[in-house]
């Protein structure tokens, strides 16, 4: 995790979308590397990186805070290869993630996360996560909705980058909608990332 990327996408710049900023983030994605593209992100890591280095109560200030999880709604997504990843970290940081105001996700990644919210004591009549439709079916540009219009501040993405994805341009329409609000929206693409995020978290 020694390595990460700060990169400011600006989403109204035809730059953004050329091969070489994709190729840097999808080789991010890849090592597990943080790919910083937002200022609130921004913020937000330099946060996670203080607390990991002991210094938490430097990081709650003013000029470097973690965003406190009941202020937003987190969107959870992972691609088929990933959502093992994601229920495994839904199952270590099911209270961190109950902080939130709100949970969303497509399809079935919301599906499961339900399922383990009930076997943990969840309401069975309330789900923990709103389901919105799969990826493939207009999920993603659902979610990239709700982050244009400020009522997703979070989005974890495990995102596969091995694989052809049949949506790709839903995919990017999301990662654009995550630029277009990035100063009160955060994203984490790789279960690395989103762990040491938690990790720092829980020092606080």
């Amino acid at each position: 995790m020694r390595s990460r990327v700060f990169f400011f996408v600006d989403p109204v710049n035809p730059t953004s979308t050329f091969p070489e900023t994709l190729a840097l983030k999808r080789q991010c994605v890849i090592h597990g590397k943080p790919f910083v593209a937002t200022l609130a992100g921004a913020i937000e890591w330099v946060g996670v990186e203080m607390a990991m280095a002991r210094l938490a109560s430097t990081a709650a200030s003013d000029d470097c805070p973690l965003s406190p999880p009941e202020s937003q709604v987190v969107a959870l997504i992972a691609h088929d290869a990933r959502k093992s990843d994601m229920m495994a970290f839904a199952t270590e940081y099911f209270e961190l993630l109950s902080r939130f105001s709100g949970r969303v996700a497509t399809g079935t990644t919301g599906s499961r996360l339900n399922e383990i919210a009930w076997s943990k004591g969840w309401p069975a009549s309330m789900p923990w996560v709103t389901c919105y439709q799969s990826g493939p079916l207009g999920g993603d540009a659902q979610i990239a909705e709700l982050v244009l219009d400020r009522r997703c501040q979070k989005v974890i993405f495990f995102e596969d980058p091995h694989v052809a994805r049949q949506h790709e341009a839903d995919i990017q329409l999301l990662d654009r909608a995550v630029y277009s609000a990035g100063e009160v929206t955060t994203c984490f693409n790789t279960p690395a990332m989103t762990r040491r995020w938690a990790q720092a978290m829980s020092l606080q």
